[in-house]
């Protein structure tokens, strides 16, 4: 294992590769025109029927967010969208998204196939709370029911579990990406994104597709396909986790960490803490900062 800088990959990994894998540039395309659409609808509605001044706001608001989608949808078609890139030796992963700013420190990992005891697929399903239900802080409302989420991932197994300073490469990431908050327009299109979650120190996981907006190309089938040739293909797994308010005091906690140190799913790890009962507000956000802060560390 070998850490990077982004500036210091050397020049032949960026150009030499069997495969890479980046966040879908069709699904970016299709997400401009869908938001598009929601947000110029209720302007185009106002000059229809009259109403100016939905008209004015309507189109105040389109071009408030337009620009932020556009952005979004100009960023995947840089070259720093590429979360994989396979090759006859070994695979480069970048650990972070093409939505950050280019970090100057450690920000791609290469591991060689004799690093890697075997490689395969991850499913996750949870629910969470809906964000727009109840009235209040510890209220459960069933107002607007649960969001059912849905995460793929690429899970690689190493062979050793000397991964000290990918964890700690890792959690300077999150800080830094902590500091850099983003204007509220743009958080809807630009979340907070972590490609590489390390779950255990011999386990990696890439996030290949999630229900928190996020599509890797391509297919991770056929990614695992051209991984088998060099290493051992392993037997999917999936985990299935039973409706939010059936869990256990100590399973909302972690899901709500995972939320976080994943995702970077913040107002729904506080939405889960304070619908489910366990905390006021104020206090489920403490605490969210403070996983926030914690970082990655093993249980």
């Amino acid at each position: 294992m070998k850490l990077y800088c982004a500036a210091e990959v050397p020049a032949d990994a960026r150009e030499t590769h069997e495969l890479i894998c980046r966040e879908s540039r069709l699904a970016a395309v299709v997400r401009l025109i869908v938001w598009s659409g929601v947000f110029i609808t209720p302007a185009i509605l106002g000059w229809q029927y009259g109403y100016h001044w939905v008209l004015g706001i309507g189109t105040l608001v389109f071009m408030i967010i337009f620009p932020a989608l556009l952005r979004d949808v100009a960023g995947q078609f840089r070259e720093t969208n590429w979360v994989l890139r396979i090759d006859s030796t070994g695979v480069w992963i970048n650990l972070i998204s093409y939505r950050d700013k280019v970090s100057e420190g450690v920000s791609v990992v290469w591991l060689d196939y004799s690093e890697i005891a075997s490689v395969g697929w991850h499913a996750e399903s949870y629910s969470t709370p809906s964000q727009m239900a109840g009235t209040g802080p510890n209220s459960q409302g069933s107002i607007s029911g649960d969001t059912i989420w849905r995460d793929v991932f690429l899970e690689i197994r190493l062979s050793h579990d000397q991964t000290g300073d990918l964890q700690a490469a890792l959690n300077h990431l999150r800080s830094q990406a902590a500091s850099d908050k983003r204007p509220a327009a743009q958080s809807l299109f630009r979340s907070q994104h972590f490609p590489v979650w390390l779950l255990e120190p011999a386990v990696l996981r890439v996030t290949w597709t999630s229900s928190h907006r996020v599509v890797i190309a391509p297919r991770i089938l056929k990614v695992l396909a051209r991984l088998e040739t060099y290493v051992r293909l392993a037997e999917p797994t999936q985990g299935k986790r039973p409706n939010w308010n059936k869990l256990a005091v100590e399973d909302r906690l972690q899901l709500a960490r995972e939320l976080v140190h994943v995702h970077g799913a913040y107002s729904e790890a506080v939405t889960l803490l304070v619908r489910s009962g366990d905390m006021s507000y104020s206090d489920a956000t403490t605490l969210v900062q403070r996983f926030e802060d914690e970082g990655i560390q093993f249980i």
